[in-house]
């Protein structure tokens, strides 16, 4: 039997899934977190995860790693129930008014059409080119899918988590600290969500990807619409949770609130950097911690 050629571009011999490009790009996506002299909403951009897929497929296309397919296939459908569960009720309008913030008015119109061309259109079009090649997915790349988001979350919430207040001594003034710790809500990043139920939403959409393909290649039709529904009851959970719009709208506000404070507070300290990773001002008697932060609003 013929042996397959290795793929285009191939980074290291005897990785046929061209993996190492892969890990790559990720990595210099990630220390674009904070880039200095770049725009907000620039910095913001680099910051989110849908734009990590997109760049995934436009270098898929470019380079033609149809290896990749799976993969991207796999971590398409896992951000589109992600998002629909964290956006539900309306909390997408939060994205829209951070955006505008960020210096990108968007009417309504023009935000939900962007918003299924960036989350709806890649994984439709990525499943159906793997049912029209009759290619199935492999259940390692759920594990692939997985570990990246997670490693994303944990590398990009590291310093976007709220501030630690750090008692003021006498001889101590104003003191702004960054705390280091990475966890899974990405509220920080994007806006305030229900973040348990998107984890959920996205485990059981990149758990159901495979066998979702197989039952299309089969044409299984009562297979695929159990599956669709398993993938569709993390979303109704948040849609038909009576007090989950008014709690993440308040927590919007307050997020917007806290940013602005922060801001301030820090824009006025005259600041150096301590041994310890700190901000801290020259004496000026100010009582007030803050952080500074001047990518997120």
């Amino acid at each position: 039997m013929a042996r397959e050629s290795p793929p285009p571009c191939q980074l290291l011999p005897g990785d046929p899934f061209n993996l190492t490009l892969g890990v790559l790009v990720a990595s210099l996506l990630a220390a674009c977190k904070r880039v200095p002299g770049l725009a907000p909403l620039v910095q913001w951009q680099l910051n989110a995860y849908t734009n990590w897929n997109l760049i995934f497929i436009m270098l898929r296309l470019a380079l033609k790693q149809k290896q990749w397919d799976p993969f991207l296939a796999v971590n398409s459908v896992g951000i589109l129930v992600g998002f629909r569960t964290a956006m539900a009720q309306g909390i997408d309008e939060n994205m829209r008014t951070k955006i505008r913030h960020l210096g990108l008015p968007l009417s309504r119109r023009t935000f939900v059409c962007l918003d299924h061309l960036l989350h709806t259109v890649p994984p439709a079009l990525l499943v159906s080119h793997l049912v029209r090649r009759r290619k199935r997915v492999p259940l390692l790349n759920i594990v692939y899918v997985i570990g990246l988001s997670t490693w994303f979350n944990f590398r990009q919430s590291g310093l976007a988590h709220a501030p630690r207040r750090v008692p003021r001594l006498p001889e101590l003034p104003m003191v702004c600290v960054h705390r280091q710790s990475g966890h899974l809500d990405a509220s920080e990043i994007y806006v305030p969500h229900p973040w348990r139920r998107t984890w959920v939403s996205i485990l059981v959409g990149c758990a159901a990807t495979p066998p979702l393909v197989d039952a299309l290649i089969r044409k299984e039709r009562w297979r695929v619409l159990a599956l669709a529904s398993a993938m569709l009851l993390p979303y109704l959970s948040s849609s038909l949770d009576p007090r989950l719009r008014q709690r993440y709208f308040f927590e919007f506000q307050l997020q917007r609130l806290r940013k602005e404070e922060e801001s301030r507070t820090c824009e006025d300290a005259p600041r150096s950097v301590t041994p310890g990773g700190a901000f801290r001002s020259r004496p000026t008697g100010a009582r007030q911690v803050g952080r500074c932060n001047t990518t997120e609003l």
